[in-house]
């Protein structure tokens, strides 16, 4: 199956970051190399005055870009919580002829968003599973991946990613070899996403235990017990950004003898890069210490991370370096899971493969063609936030046959859900009868 999921992951860029002079700016763009040819990015330019520290950069970068919640989605998310509300439905009826573009629309897009709508209100991981339910032969198929942990919001892409192209493995796969025929002919228009919000009531046990993203947590090595920075020396250090990132606005003073860097993602190849924040002159035999600067999915400060080794400065002349977190030594071979023989081109992505034991949790489970599933009740969230309709379910499925099957009026009203007692229903039958209830 085509995918733009693939396109984006097939291989790893090489990705390069270059600072450079027109007039009095101080530009930065973020470049990268596949298949031996440059690309420009258009979503990574940066532009400050000449004088300013390269702090502005990301501060500039990140107001353009912070992931705020409207009123309405807030609302939403609020609801979500005091239902707790564990299961969406993603419906498009009109994906029966397009079944590519809805899968790979509703994985790229639809259930990232989602994902990362489960990351606020303080939750510090994500349980999630997927399941598609395909319609072939007057049947339906219902397709669930295992259970996967999301540590990062930066790799929920990746992992979402990664669940699909296995979970389409396997439809292909079953429907080769159970019913010959492939995607063609079958359909779509109903896909599950069940999640768990963990959090953590210790906040500063907390603090200490967030891990790196994926692409990054395989090439941060492990800081020299000996030279770790005390915890004493770490808190103040902290307390130091906060106040001049909140009263200076990213300005640091000079005699903050420590180098910064910050992550930013590429909005066009969801590759993570490492770029510098404050960097301070050395004026001892004793090397700056070196941390990463951590924040979540809000873009709100959470923790500094030590770095081993510093991260090599790039001067202003324009001349380009490499993403410090890559390593040529490693592109020369094809990464390969011991389990199942599967090759991978990026270590996250074979680390995912892992922690879904390969896919050996994965099923696939079939409907009687009498029996129809109903959801009623169902929280509507507005078909702006997420591509296609989104419900999530409050109530478990009703179970019924055919023949004992009544059409339920759904009521769609714009008032709030909280205050709405009935409301739009997902309906789960055979690809020959259709659904009886509004669902747009």
């Amino acid at each position: 199956m085509a995918s733009q999921l693939n396109s984006v992951y097939d291989e790893e860029p090489i990705s390069s970051f270059v600072f450079g002079s027109r007039g009095n700016q101080q530009t930065f763009r973020h470049q990268w190399q596949v298949d031996g040819e440059l690309q420009e990015c258009d979503t990574c330019f940066s532009s400050i005055d000449a004088d300013e520290p390269p702090s502005q950069h990301w501060l500039q970068h990140g107001r353009q870009q912070q992931p705020q919640l409207s009123k309405q989605q807030q609302a939403v998310l609020d609801i979500i919580e005091a239902r707790r509300i564990e299961t969406f439905f993603i419906c498009d009826e009109s994906a029966k002829d397009d079944l590519d573009s809805f899968m790979s629309d509703t994985c790229s897009r639809a259930i990232p968003e989602l994902l990362r709508w489960m990351f606020h209100n303080g939750s510090q991981r994500v349980e999630f599973n997927l399941a598609c339910y395909v319609n072939v032969l007057s049947q339906v198929h219902i397709f669930q991946s295992g259970s996967l942990c999301v540590e990062h919001h930066y790799d929920i892409e990746e992992c979402v990613s990664v669940i699909y192209e296995m979970i389409t493995q396997r439809i292909e796969n079953y429907l080769a070899s159970s019913h010959d025929v492939g995607l063609e002919e079958c359909s779509i228009t109903r896909m599950r996403v069940q999640v768990k919000r963990m959090r953590n009531d210790n906040e500063s046990a907390c603090d200490l235990e967030l891990p790196l993203p994926l692409q990054l947590r395989h090439e941060s090595a492990t800081v020299n017990h000996n030279s770790k920075t005390s915890e004493a020396e770490l808190a103040s250090l902290h307390a130091a950004y906060v106040k001049h990132h909140r009263e200076c606005n990213g300005y640091f003073p000079s005699n903050m003898r420590v180098n910064l860097y910050g992550l930013q993602q590429c909005q066009t190849t969801k590759e993570l890069y490492v770029v510098p924040y404050h960097i301070s002159e050395t004026l001892q035999q004793q090397p700056n210490k070196n941390f990463l600067i951590l924040n979540n999915s809000m873009g709100q400060f959470q923790r500094l991370h030590e770095l081993q080794t510093p991260i090599e400065q790039v001067s202003n002349s324009g001349k380009s370096q490499k993403n410090p977190k890559h390593n040529n030594n490693s592109r020369s071979r094809p990464l390969q899971c011991r389990r199942c023989r599967a090759q991978f081109k990026c270590r996250s992505r074979l680390h995912i493969h892992q922690q879904l034991r390969c896919g050996q949790d994965f099923s696939v489970d079939s409907m009687h063609p009498d029996i129809v599933e109903i959801y009623e009740q169902c929280l509507p969230i507005s078909r702006s936030h997420f591509q296609f309709n989104c419900y999530g379910i409050t109530k478990p499925k009703t179970v019924m046959r055919k023949g004992q099957f009544v059409p339920i009026e759904c009521d769609w009203r714009k008032k709030s859900s909280v205050q709405v007692q009935q409301g739009p229903c997902v309906i789960i039958s055979n690809s020959e009868m259709g659904s009886p209830c509004k669902l747009s």
